[in-house]
């Protein structure tokens, strides 16, 4: 097995870096890595937000899905060419500190740090949203607990899994991963056939809110694709992290598309769109309105599909608690967080420590209760680490043309890659159709990275002055 530290990079700024820490094992296949893929982009995206995207969207939301998935496609692209330059378990964080040092030293550590913890929060911030979501899907099967209780159990569950290692949990993941895609397999094919409603293309108005109401919608689904960089997280645990890992993004990406095109389709065809944003399990319930007989599965089906999207939020969790530790382990390596958030536990080999510390603070932020709220901010944070990936793309193309790229992004114009440009303006517009309030606490959290960054700044200054 291989555990050999991913390739030294080029920047002279890492000469002054702490010595590279043990690195976790090699144990995850291409399968392992798209599996894991999946369960993080279908989740509560899917399962929870399509009633929320169905108010501005009407029976267009399909569209708001394909759109989203358009944009995170592009974007995937992205994360592929990059994972495969640096096959290292910090992702977002390693690129930008890749690319912008090529820039300026202090301007690479300023957005590798900012950019790092954003990324790092957001995969809790998320995973506290889709644990949220299990508890809605938890009570419709089982109404004893509340939507909190439900969540904080899933969090706490999680963490423990997860801190026995990926050997156990990449098997549980699998399972579950054909579970929802049966599910969602299930409510296409049943939805089509007990259809109540027109084709959503006949439907009247079809788009309630214009364009405008469909992107806006598209950004709330975003939600559901800001996983993108999981498996990018993973790449120091890839048996062949240049091969596999831009592959499985890919196609990871690409089988979520297909599904949730189908799904927004299917789900206005169901039920009248309107009913949507009021339903707490918007695919269960719409599926046991379509099958309202005494029939075996008009009681199996609606019970089946909430069973998967318990099992579809508790992937997508366990998604966001893999990469928050191993986006703080790289950092940590690099000494811009504690040391003991680099701790790899001898036996199960994961990052303990840090998997501890993030999953209590997901478990903690499950106390709020309001999905919408918590994903607000998540989406925010997930599309401003987009705008810099893309960004980073650019810059590496320009400043380091000739560096191996085992996966290059195609058509390019002038050496730069005219997709990467498209993903930018897709994210771009996407941020500017989220709510003020996503906005704003999105702004706010983003700050709470420059003040980390100033604090490792003055750390370092503080440490200067005891060596002379």
């Amino acid at each position: 097995m291989n555990n050999e530290s991913a390739p030294s990079s080029h920047t002279a700024s890492q000469e002054s870096l702490p010595a590279p820490r043990p690195a976790l094992s090699r144990r995850l296949s291409f399968f392992d890595l798209w599996s894991i893929g999946v369960a993080s982009l279908i989740g509560a995206g899917i399962f929870v937000l399509t009633g929320i995207a169905a108010g501005p969207a009407g029976p267009a939301l399909f569209l708001s899905f394909l759109i989203a998935g358009s944009v995170a496609t592009l974007t995937a692209l992205g994360f592929s060419e990059l994972a495969a330059m640096y096959p290292n378990a910090g992702a977002s964080y390693v690129y930008c500190r890749e690319a912008f040092t090529t820039l300026s030293p202090r301007l690479g550590e300023f957005v590798s740090v900012v950019v790092g913890w954003t990324l790092m929060t957001q995969y809790v911030i998320i995973g506290a949203a889709v644990w949220l979501g299990f508890g809605l899907y938890a009570r419709f099967v089982y109404p004893g607990l509340s939507l909190q209780a439900w969540a904080a159990l899933l969090g706490a569950l999680t963490t423990v899994l997860l801190y026995l290692g990926l050997t156990l949990s990449k098997h549980v993941i699998n399972v579950l991963v054909f579970v929802k895609i049966l599910a969602l397999a299930v409510f296409i094919v049943l939805g089509l056939k007990t259809a109540r409603m027109a084709a959503p293309i006949y439907q009247t108005p079809f788009m309630p809110l214009g364009m405008a109401g469909v992107i806006a919608a598209a950004a709330i689904v975003a939600f559901g694709q800001t996983h993108i960089d999981a498996i990018c997280t993973l790449a120091e645990e890839a048996k062949n992290p240049r091969r596999d890992v831009p592959l499985a993004t890919v196609t990871s990406i690409l089988t979520v598309v297909f599904l949730y095109t189908l799904v927004g389709w299917t789900s206005v065809r169901v039920v009248d769109w309107h009913l949507l944003p009021k339903l707490d399990a918007p695919l269960a319930t719409a599926m046991r309105a379509a099958l309202s007989t005494k029939s075996f599965f008009a009681w199996m089906a609606p019970a089946f599909i909430a069973l998967a999207g318990m099992a579809a939020t508790a992937t997508s969790g366990m998604g966001c608690l893999i990469g928050a530790p191993r986006v703080g382990l790289a950092m940590a390596r690099d000494g811009r967080l504690p040391g003991f958030l680099a701790s790899i536990h001898p036996r199960f080999h994961s990052p303990s420590v840090a998997t501890l510390i993030l999953g209590a603070l997901g478990v903690a932020l499950t106390a709020i209760g309001n999905i919408a709220v918590v994903a607000s901010a998540g989406v925010f944070a997930a599309l401003i680490v987009f705008v810099f990936v893309n960004l980073s793309v650019v810059i590496l193309r320009h400043r380091r043309p000739d560096q191996e790229r085992p996966f290059r992004i195609p058509f390019s114009v002038a050496g730069q890659p005219v997709l990467t440009f498209l993903a930018l303006l897709g994210v771009i517009g996407e941020l500017f159709y989220l709510s003020r309030r996503a906005i704003l606490i999105g702004l706010l959290w983003l700050l709470t990275g420059v003040l980390v960054y100033f604090i490792h700044r003055m750390g370092k200054q503080r440490e200067t002055r005891i060596e002379r």
